[in-house]
């Protein structure tokens, strides 16, 4: 019976403590303690005795909670993508797009860019850059489509066979677009480096961390 007893304090002391170290912070600079739950843009914060509040994520700051990787919260209209093959169709590139609550990782900091890293429910990347002149971050836009095969026999038979009836990803770099703007007249950062830019957070921390050099 002490046993029980005793397992049954050590749990409900952990769960007090974990409450107690999870946090929401306020634009306003207030800070509410408890559990954080996000569910339709709103926040849900239980303080573990009994009381609860909840707070619209427009604004939200950030969070700390054990039940979320990131910290940094963003509203923003995702634009969505898959890389996953079966997903993508011939010759169409799907350019939607939903009004979400990011929650995002802030995984490289620097006096210039700062570079972020998300997932939705599937599981997808998405990265989000910061600079000093911007309120909140923005995304970086990516998407993928299939060239060739059917759609290039549709548009000119005679190619059809051979090579012309293979199929091929296409990728829309956006983001390079997107990061040339702001870095682009930094000459440290060559073509070969612009050319060579994935959508993966060591390259485009790479880019980033030659852009920090350029005065």
């Amino acid at each position: 019976m002490k046993s029980l007893f005793f397992i049954a304090a050590l749990f409900l002391t952990l769960s007090g403590i974990s409450q107690k170290s999870d946090y929401l912070v306020k634009f306003n600079g207030d800070t509410i303690w408890g559990n954080v739950k996000l569910k339709n843009k709103i926040f849900h914060v239980s303080a573990g005795n009994g009381t609860a509040v909840d707070i619209n994520a427009d604004d939200v700051k950030q969070i700390k909670s054990d039940d979320y990787k990131g910290s940094v919260v963003v509203h923003c209209k995702l634009q969505l993508y898959s890389d996953n093959i079966d997903d993508l169709d011939l010759g169409w590139m799907q350019k939607g797009e939903i009004d979400t609550v990011m929650i995002l990782d802030e995984i490289y900091t620097t006096p210039k860019i700062n570079l972020y890293f998300g997932t939705n429910h599937y599981k997808t990347r998405f990265f989000f850059y910061k600079t000093p002149s911007d309120s909140f971050p923005v995304q970086l836009i990516i998407r993928y489509s299939l060239q060739g095969g059917l759609s290039t026999y549709a548009v000119d038979q005679a190619t059809y066979r051979g090579e012309g009836r293979k199929t091929a990803i296409n990728v829309d770099k956006s983001y390079v677009n997107q990061l040339y703007g702001i870095m682009g007249h930094c000459k440290k950062i060559s073509p070969t480096m612009w050319e060579m830019l994935t959508y993966r957070d060591y390259s485009l921390k790479q880019v980033i961390k030659k852009y920090n050099k350029c005065k």
